[in-house]
């Protein structure tokens, strides 16, 4: 933690470790008891840094057709910034997303319970500049990349593609000369902190889990808040964006502010948000029980592949 750890009290730590705990044990139950994919062809940890940090390190799903390049799928898991990786249930969701033609990239990065924010942006970051330079070594096409993420991993997979078309955040996290993102799918993502702490997000915690993120409980105050905001910098060069929420305490209502800022910037984007009657909870679709889990990956796989030709 930074020094502004100071400021993030106690009491707010406690509960974020009593839902670290709940979600670790939830995650670990889920998986036992989620259908096992077909098993694919996988190339491991890969370090996208030069270190032995294993936050540090993607996995890559291939498809069940030879090819010298495959389109591909950087995939970001969710988890409130401070929990899972890229194992686990998200290792069975990137093997489902590998179903269709896309090769998927599983990333980790370094989570919130010891690095504050921008350490998970730039990391997500840090591992699409190695994609971009060692593409040919694993047989990626880079003018075919698309993002994917959930929760947590929907901001930054948003947030990334906000860098990639600002040349004010370019130059703030020092992130230039980049391969356009094809398109987006985000799921259950928050798009700006200070919205999300709206009355109309109902979720539990959330305030706690922002605050562990930047370190502290003064959040607005720090210099990097200033350029954290999808909905601020979003632009007309913005991907064409899925984006699939759930009425069930979830983001629905950033999934809309989303939606509402696409519209005003002429940027292509299709909206699927799940009717509380339906009792899908938060981040639903990563696990293959719920039969909108299926539609949600089929989704994703038609509105990916509107923008898959290089023609």
């Amino acid at each position: 933690m930074t020094e502004n750890s100071k400021t993030f009290g106690l009491a707010e730590k406690k509960k974020v470790d009593v839902l670290v705990k709940f979600l670790e044990y939830g995650a670990n139950l889920a998986y036992k008891i989620d259908n096992q994919p077909d098993m694919k062809k996988i190339v491991e940890n890969i370090p996208y840094f030069s270190d032995a940090d294993y936050e540090h390190k993607l996995d890559i799903i291939y498809p069940d057709y030879e090819s010298e390049t495959y389109p591909f799928i950087i995939n970001i898991h969710g988890g409130g910034f401070g929990v899972y990786s890229k194992d686990g249930v998200y290792r069975n969701y990137g093997l489902r997303l590998a179903q269709n033609q896309f090769a998927v990239v599983n990333i980790n990065f370094r989570l919130s319970t010891h690095a504050t924010y921008p350490s998970q942006v730039k990391d997500i970051l840090g591992a699409i500049r190695f994609l971009q330079k060692n593409y040919e070594k694993y047989s990626l096409d880079v003018n075919r990349v698309f993002l994917s993420g959930d929760s947590s991993g929907a901001y930054m997979a948003a947030m990334a593609s906000c860098i990639m078309n600002d040349p004010t955040l370019q130059e703030y996290y020092g992130f230039y000369d980049v391969q356009p993102i094809r398109a987006l799918a985000l799921n259950c993502g928050l798009y700006d902190f200070t919205t999300f702490m709206e009355k109309d997000v109902r979720f539990p915690l959330k305030k706690e889990i922002v605050s562990m993120l930047f370190g502290t409980t003064e959040y607005k105050e720090l210099d990097v808040f200033r350029y954290t905001s999808v909905l601020e910098y979003m632009n007309d060069k913005f991907p064409p964006t899925y984006i699939m929420d759930t009425q069930k305490r979830s983001f629905d209502q950033e999934g809309m502010r989303l939606a509402s800022r696409l519209e005003e910037l002429g940027v292509p984007y299709k909206t699927n948000i799940y009717e509380r009657k339906l009792n899908l909870p938060h981040a639903f679709y990563i696990l293959s029980k719920y039969e909108q889990s299926h539609e949600v990956l089929g989704d994703i796989f038609d509105f990916f592949n509107q923008y898959c030709d290089t023609n």
